[in-house]
């Protein structure tokens, strides 16, 4: 899902009710300045954060907020242990709720957000968001490290060499104690 392009910030925070009634729609830019925790997760982000959020009802009444965002950072590869560049592009659905407990009672297609007091900290789980949709192991698509650099354990003579069967000793216990 491709985004229309905005330069203008998204308010840090919001009353997630009132754009609710308001049947409000959200579209700009994080500054990538205010994401300190995406910011140490990766080695850099290339650009401001584009979100484009919905708040209206669900059929059930819930507060909901739908939204997409996209995002291109660069992640380390855990083969080369260079920058690998990642486009992460995130589509969500909220329910806004105040207590843990209304949380639990959302529908399963509804991920919880806590609205603290009147205000809703949109950078903060905007962030979150960016940092559950990161993938779990980065690493270049191309062969970044040639695959002889790769070992699975040791070779088999330095193993039978150097590792002596740990049972030997049991064997030889086991041994004498028949010779009685």
């Amino acid at each position: 899902m491709s985004m229309p392009p905005s330069n203008a910030a998204l308010p840090r925070t919001v009353d997630a009710r009132k754009l609710v009634q308001r049947e409000q729609r959200l579209t700009g830019t994080l500054p990538r300045s205010a994401l300190q925790r995406l910011l140490s997760a990766a080695e850099s982000v290339d650009e401001d954060v584009r979100a484009e959020l919905t708040f209206a009802r669900d059929l059930q009444g819930h507060l909901a907020v739908d939204g997409v965002l996209h995002c291109r950072v660069q992640l380390l590869c855990q083969r080369c242990l260079e920058p690998v560049p990642e486009e992460i592009e995130a589509t969500f659905r909220w329910g806004v709720v105040w207590s843990e407990e209304q949380g639990k009672a959302l529908p399963k297609d509804l991920d919880p957000v806590m609205q603290e007091g009147d205000e809703l900290d949109l950078y903060e789980v905007l962030e979150e968001e960016i940092l559950l949709n990161l993938p779990m192991v980065a690493y270049h698509r191309r062969e970044c490290v040639a695959r002889d650099r790769f070992h699975y354990g040791e070779d088999a003579g330095e193993a039978d060499e150097q590792r002596e069967n740990p049972f030997k000793v049991l064997e030889q216990l086991k041994g004498s104690s028949r010779k009685r």
